[in-house]
């Protein structure tokens, strides 16, 4: 007698009750079965044949049943409500337990289940006495091996005579549990899609869309957070625009973290967070189970804010990767193919009202941000310091302007080339960036010079105490330029408002005022003070004069001698810049040579003296004078000029005997800022024959290693030196080491500033081989030179 395999839970309970009333029919049976040993008979006997027929039928039925149960896909539990105990359970059901029979039938009904006994038969008494089955349950269950499964569970009451029998049945239902919620999720996204596209529509600024998209994302898409993140594509490096539901310690989090990384354009990258690597391999970048893969910053906060997936999806525009937004859902397992698709069309949507935008941002880019760095430039400087300005008004209290100059940046851009400048640059910018705490505090306002503005300056800021600890970390911060690391430093000037000034501009150029008077008198900062405007005047004036004075022939060369101690005859001759003024007559060096190299007029005025001195010495041969070799300052910023080798080739070329009446001098300081730079440069020029002194050797900072590596013929003895040898054994013994280290590396030795007999006595006595200085004779112009020295050695 074949049974359809029941499929609802009505039919299965039609089918217990079925098991049931053949049980008792097998039971009556056996009762009032015929003894046919006993009772020979034949009416006894048919009685009993047909008692056998109808037992057999009836078992043949049981087992029917039985397998039908067993052939149902739900789990079966059948419950004596009497004595709380197992009756039947069905193949499923030991499969889901994973146990056998007459495990799960020892068990009892409370082994599946977190309620105690007394609990578990008041539900049962429930339903009985409802007479109906109860309402579905769900609920969410571990599994003996494998992630947990969601159930279903349906109770039915069935009477058996005076008994009461509870069937359970339980369905595995996670399958469709996933479903569903695949349709859910696919409907909250395609309500976000919408959202969003009826907002592209009427949209009209970047920001507007970037707040807007974020707020749809959590209120149409169900997302816990959403974000979208920018590309600051000078610095290249991910700056939050926009977000909804995350922290401010989360957000400032992020921010400073994407601020310390600097991602690629493409292709995969380590070390980088999720919205890094979706910008950087322009693919969507899925964490779908946060709690077994917590590998996203902030895992812990994250998921303690109820987050359990991430989808980092790139922005892309013209195959670029511009942004990214960010979407934190709070279930886990949220990410697949359909919902992808559906957000990458949404990014796509967003990439196309941006390229729209595009033009308008770009005009306004370039009127208000430079280009390089991506910071704010002077003209929106102004503007933001007037703003700041007028709360400081409101609230009293005072607003600090900083301008920083990076110092030697144009001599690095200049030997490395444009582009690790401008590679140093960003870098500069980041780092100033990170220190404000806010990209709308730093703009950038010349090649080599940042500003910074303070907004909240309270009387009981110590602001030079902290200008001074930046400085430091700025100068030990290591700038990465290709294969090498470097070390720079930076001039402040300050100015504050109301104290300085009234206005935006007055305030600004008050602090350039102050950086100038830094620049010049080498302090690492300085506070405006009213004289400094009067200063700034007056260098400018001073500038204009000195272009002039190129220009009309007023720059001289005086020659101050150098004598060999062994035989007291002239060996040679530093010249020395002069400003022959028309107005006021010679002018002191130092009161125009740090501004020619500040300015840069340095490399035209060397180039003078380098061609003047060559055509000196050249003349002196051509008149019959013992032409002695003459030595001409190198300033750093010609030692690092790309075309200073052929500057001295070309000096040179007038004549054979030139290079050999020429010798450079170049402080220790300048030689050692750049090592390999120098030792390849000073290389070529020894090539050509001329010679190479190390000025002020003693002062900086050069090791033995890289001095032996230096094309160098002569060292000269700082003049300190040679004051401290007089006074004391240790500055006498520094003078000899240095003697001695330059005659082991077969170098000629000049003692400078000489101004005493007793200084002369004691260098010949240490084996010094010649002096120059105020013994001997200061600085002369060309014709005294001539007459009272070169005359005298014919």
């Amino acid at each position: 007698m074949p049974l359809d395999v029941p499929s609802e839970s009505s039919e299965v309970s039609d089918l217990i009750a079925l098991l049931f009333e053949t049980e008792q029919r097998l039971d009556a049976l056996t009762r009032g079965e015929v003894d046919t040993v006993s009772s020979r008979d034949g009416r006894t006997l048919m009685l009993w044949r047909a008692q056998q027929y109808v037992r057999h039928t009836e078992a043949t039925r049981q087992t029917v049943i039985l397998k039908a149960l067993d052939a149902t896909a739900d789990a079966i539990y059948l419950v004596d409500r009497a004595s709380m105990k197992l009756v039947h359970v069905n193949d499923a059901a030991c499969l889901m337990q994973n146990m056998t029979r007459e495990q799960l039938m020892a068990r009892g009904p409370m082994a599946a289940l977190t309620l105690s006994k007394a609990e578990l038969e008041q539900v049962y008494d429930t339903i009985i006495a409802s007479g109906r089955p109860a309402a579905p349950i769900e609920m969410l269950r571990p599994r003996p091996n494998g992630p947990p499964a969601w159930l279903e569970l349906r109770r039915h009451p069935v009477r058996v005579g005076d008994q009461w029998m509870i069937v359970t049945l339980v369905r595995d239902i996670t399958q469709a549990k996933k479903a569903q919620n695949r349709i859910i999720y696919l409907n909250r996204v395609y309500a976000m899609l919408s959202g969003i596209n009826t907002l592209i529509v009427r949209v009209r600024s970047r920001e507007e869309l970037f707040e807007k998209a974020c707020e749809i994302a959590a209120r149409e898409g169900g997302f816990r957070m959403a974000m979208i993140a920018m590309v600051n594509r000078s610095l290249m490096t991910i700056v939050p625009v926009a977000s909804v539901g995350m922290s401010a310690t989360v957000l400032q989090g992020l921010a400073a973290r994407f601020a310390s990384n600097e991602v690629h354009r493409t292709g995969p990258a380590l070390g980088l967070t999720m919205p890094e690597r979706a910008v950087s391999e322009k693919r969507a970048i899925v964490n779908n189970d946060l709690k077994a893969n917590p590998t996203a910053i902030f895992a812990r906060q994250h998921l303690e804010d109820g987050i359990r997936a991430i989808a980092m999806l790139p922005i892309i525009v013209a195959d670029e990767a511009i942004g990214v937004l960010a979407l934190y859902a709070h279930e886990p397992d949220f990410f697949h193919d359909e919902e992808l698709k559906l957000l990458e069309e949404l990014t796509r949507d967003i990439a196309f009202a941006l390229e729209h935008m595009a033009k308008q941002d770009r005009l306004d880019y370039l009127a208000y941000y430079d280009v390089l760095t991506g910071l704010a430039n002077q003209a929106l400087f102004l503007e933001r310091v007037a703003q700041h300005m007028r709360s400081a008004v409101k609230d009293g209290h005072r607003v600090a302007v900083q301008l920083i100059d990076v110092e030697r940046f144009k001599n690095i851009n200049d030997s490395m080339g444009q582009s690790a400048g401008d590679s140093l640059l960003r870098q500069v910018a980041r780092w100033i960036t990170r220190i404000a705490g806010d990209v709308n505090l730093v703009a950038r306002i010349g090649s080599d010079r940042f500003a910074v503005v303070r907004p909240i300056l309270l009387e009981a800021d110590s602001m030079s105490a902290l200008i001074e600890s930046r400085l430091s970390a700025f100068s030990d911060h290591p700038f990465r330029l290709n294969d090498a690391v470097l070390r720079i430093s930076a001039k402040v000037g300050v100015a504050v408002f109301p104290n300085d000034g009234n206005d935006a501009g007055t305030i600004f150029k008050h602090a350039e005022a102050a950086l100038k008077k830094a620049k010049l008198t080498g302090e690492r900062f300085l506070l405006y003070t009213p004289s400094m405007t009067r200063h700034v005047a007056s260098q400018v004036t001073l500038e204009s004069q000195l272009r002039q004075a190129l220009e009309n022939g007023e720059f001289v060369l005086h020659y101050q001698p150098k004598v060999s101690l062994n035989s007291g005859k002239v060996t040679g001759a530093e010249a020395l810049i002069r400003w022959n003024d028309p107005r006021v007559g010679l002018v002191a060096p130092g009161h125009f040579i740090p501004l020619l190299e500040e300015t840069g007029l340095i490399q035209d005025v060397g180039r003078w003296a380098l061609r003047q001195a060559i055509a000196d010495h050249l003349r002196w041969r051509a008149s019959g004078l013992q032409a002695v070799r003459v030595a001409v300052n190198v300033s750093p910023l010609q030692l690092r000029n790309r075309g200073f080798i052929d500057e001295i080739r070309q000096a040179i070329s007038v004549d054979s005997a030139a290079a050999g009446g020429l010798e450079l001098e170049i402080t220790e300081n300048v030689l050692m800022e750049d090592v390999k730079h120098s030792i390849a440069s000073l290389q070529s020029v020894h090539g050509m024959g001329v010679s190479i002194a190390i000025d002020d050797f003693g002062t900086g900072f050069s090791s033995l290693s890289y001095l032996a590596k230096l094309p160098v013929d002569t060292l000269k003895i700082d003049r300190s030196f040679v004051v401290e040898m007089t006074s004391g054994a240790q500055g006498l013994a520094l003078v000899s080491t240095i003697v001695n280290l330059a005659h082991a590396l077969k170098l000629n030795v000049v003692a400078e500033g000489v101004e005493t007999e007793e200084q002369s006595r004691l260098l010949g006595l240490l084996g010094c081989d010649e002096i120059q200085g105020f013994l001997v004779s200061k600085a002369v112009p060309t014709g005294a030179f001539e007459a009272n020295y070169l005359k005298r050695l014919l």
